[in-house]
Parts: structure tokens; sequence; C-alpha cells
């Protein structure tokens, strides 16, 4: 599993840390811990609903924040759950960060799909995205 969950980091959070070779590998590692921290079962999501994502930011870290935010928006607003992810990242010389996404998954059917919890929003406490002996890691916590 290329994300583990961690305990003892926050009390009415949900923590986990995501690897990567790539920063692709390391933000598609991401987005499949926010979605299994919602539902228990990623393999019950089917690949029915494309959605194009597209974010830019400053650096790394923010393009990841505002990444991790849209999957909890669709969630929010279209109750989409999304499971698969490919993910091209791109920066210039001035060090901006722009982010394509295709990303699928189907509406949320709670006779199918696993509940867990609610996530709110990712959280900037601790947040970070840097580079690993591997390739890089995340951190994040999420406000469920």
């Amino acid at each position: 599993m290329p994300y583990k969950f961690l305990e003892d980091v926050a009390i009415a959070d949900m923590a986990f840390e995501a690897e990567g070779r790539t920063l692709s590998e390391v933000f598609q590692s991401a987005a499949l811990a926010v979605t299994n921290t919602m539902v228990r079962n990623l393999e019950a999501i089917l690949p029915r609903q494309a959605k194009e994502i597209a974010v830019t930011a400053a650096n790394a870290e923010m393009l990841l924040f505002n990444f991790l935010q849209e999957l909890i928006y669709y969630k929010d607003t279209e109750q989409l759950l999304l499971s698969k992810f490919e993910i091209e990242i791109n920066s210039t010389e001035e060090g901006e960060y722009f982010l394509k996404c295709r990303a699928f998954g189907e509406k949320l059917d709670t006779s199918r799909h696993e509940s867990l919890v609610d996530v709110k929003a990712v959280t900037m406490h601790m947040f970070e995205v840097k580079p690993a002996p591997q390739g890089w890691k995340a951190k994040v916590i999420l406000d469920i």
C-alpha cells in the first residue's frame, strides 16, 4: 500500500503519510488515502464517471493541498467518490506548479460503499510534501 494511516497524531482528525517514486505518484497515493478515509473498500468504487481536475500553486505542498481539497469538494457537492487518478504535474522555471488530473469514480452508493467517516477538509497542521530517499513523501491530516 503506498500510504499508511498514522495513529496518535490528532484526536478529531485522521492522519496519513503517502509515498511515491515521483511527485505524481505521491499525489495519487494521497488521493487514494483520502478516499479510503471515507470508504472502506476502494475496489467497490467503479470508474463510471470521469472528472477533469486542474489546479495550480506556488509550490508542491500547496498543489497537493489544493488537489485534495478538490476531491473533498466533489464528494460534498456531487457525492462523487474518486478512486483512480491519472495525474500529470509540471512546473515552470519560476517554480509555479500545475496539475492536470483525470479522475474516475462514481456517486456514493450506500448499498455497495461502506462509509467510514466524513472528511470535511485538509488541514495545514503538520502538512508537508518533501523529497524522500525513494522519491517523495507527504504527510496529511484530514479534519473529520
